[in-house]
């Protein structure tokens, strides 16, 4: 056997222990000067908004977009509003496609997926893989998908409502079905060796195994030709800046979220009570995702496909899908009563997406931070709670590495088809498109 074949061999044998930290080379890079990946995370909520009170003045605020622009706690400036850039005239087609969906339906399956409605035994499906999977494929990555579904009013999934569990769609009629509990979305990051109980050094353990990884290669090295060895070396530094950036950029991962299934076992399906707890915790658990590198691309999603949260945390402590935003039918309000809670609903929704984007604007990359590669959505299924279509919010937070370099204002150019949200989102991570779902050249937002 020659030297050669031996060494080729060897080395193909040695390298096939690199798989399992691949994704964290490819995310994290062993070259510090290349440029940051780029980072995609959607927010998705229901029932509509306040129309009155959301869209923003010459200085981008309003009583909405104040939560989403403030510091709650010292209440000034977050420096997001330079970052941000919200989209006026969004439409999305009043056309069940002769299903028995409905304009939550509508909204909900169709502005991810960019498709007509698919009827699966009749019931309201997305027609097509929604723009976060289009992504990921194209990054072959995996997603984290995310969902808060618990309801007291109407638990789900509900019979003939399985399709409103999820906005995220791996293909026609198929959805990429979420992760509910907190806890357990930890664990899937960061999985436990040798029992179920926490380990307080996963970060170390995932290092651990870098370092067995790259004992085995050293090993090998000595036994390799020039060439080869410098392969080697090179896949050994990628290692060792992997062991070194999952140490210093992700550190020691948090304690695991409480148990909430242990509390009670109806916590993600029949109560209100830990709510706001667990969209807190899933948060966190999605940007800690992206800072150990873990995902690049992750979903949000702030109850089912028209949800029915009582929003008793904002002192309403009503079925706020009939009893508030069904009510809310004109764009001033039907009244100051019921505009104040669709007021209070939609602020709680702005003050969470600015968790979330000052969370990641507090992480450094590069010259700037990782809001800075990251373009973060936050839309919703429809415009206004009583089922009306028209200028549905569409708010674009971040840079997405430099494809949106201008932020802090309000892009009003008249109705815009909602495919063109998928469209500028394809061209904003690098993936030239003309169009999206079934208008496939409507281009990206006009005013963009």
């Amino acid at each position: 056997m020659s030297r050669s074949s031996f060494s080729r061999r060897q080395l193909l044998m040695a390298l096939a222990a690199v798989p399992a930290t691949t994704s964290f080379v490819r995310t994290l890079r062993a070259d510090p000067t290349a440029p940051a990946p780029k980072r995609l995370v959607l927010v998705m909520q229901n029932n509509g908004t306040q129309q009155a009170n959301f869209w923003p003045d010459a200085t981008m605020r309003s009583p909405i977009l104040n939560h989403l622009f403030t510091d709650p706690a010292t209440g000034k400036d977050n420096g997001l509003k330079a970052k941000t850039t919200v989209v006026k005239g969004v439409y999305v087609p009043n056309d069940s496609n002769g299903t028995n969906g409905n304009q939550h339906d509508m909204g909900f399956a169709r502005m991810f997926t960019g498709a007509k409605l698919a009827a699966l035994g009749g019931q309201p499906w997305g027609g097509a893989a929604s723009v976060d999977q289009l992504v990921a494929r194209t990054w072959n990555v995996d997603t984290l998908t995310l969902a808060i579904l618990a309801s007291q009013t109407e638990p789900h999934p509900k019979p003939g409502f399985d399709h409103r569990e999820s906005f995220s769609y791996l293909g026609p009629a198929t959805l990429k079905h979420p992760r509910k509990d907190p806890r357990a979305v930890f664990d899937y990051l960061f999985p436990p060796t040798g029992s179920t109980t926490n380990d307080p050094t996963t970060a170390r353990r995932r290092a651990s195994v870098l370092d067995a990884v790259a004992g085995n290669l050293f090993e090998v090295s000595a036994r390799l030709g020039a060439e080869e060895r410098n392969k080697l070396d090179y896949h050994l530094s990628a290692i060792r800046d992997v062991e070194r950036r999952v140490t210093n950029t992700c550190g020691v991962p948090p304690s695991r979220p409480q148990d909430y299934l242990a509390m009670d076992p109806t916590a993600e399906l029949s109560t209100d009570a830990f709510i706001t707890r667990m969209v807190d915790d899933m948060i966190e658990l999605l940007v800690l995702s992206l800072k150990c590198g873990i995902s690049r691309v992750a979903t949000l999603q702030l109850g089912y496909g028209g949800g029915k949260w009582r929003f008793g945390w904002q002192g309403i402590d009503l079925n706020c899908h009939d009893s508030v935003a069904h009510l809310d039918t004109s764009d001033g309000g039907s009244s100051a009563v019921n505009t104040n809670r669709v007021v209070l609903m939609n602020q709680y929704y702005a003050g969470r997406v600015a968790r979330l984007a000052t969370m990641l604007d507090a992480i450094p990359e590069g010259s700037g931070t990782m809001l800075d590669n990251t373009l973060l959505v936050w839309a919703n299924e429809l415009g206004r709670g009583d089922h009306n279509q028209e200028n549905v919010p569409i708010v674009l937070i971040g840079k997405a590495g430099g494809a949106l370099p201008k932020g802090g204002r309000l892009i009003d150019a008249g109705r815009q088809p909602f495919n063109r949200l998928g469209c500028t989102i394809l061209n904003a991570m690098g993936q030239p498109a003309a169009g999206f779902g079934d208008v496939p050249d409507c281009g990206v937002f006009h005013g963009l």
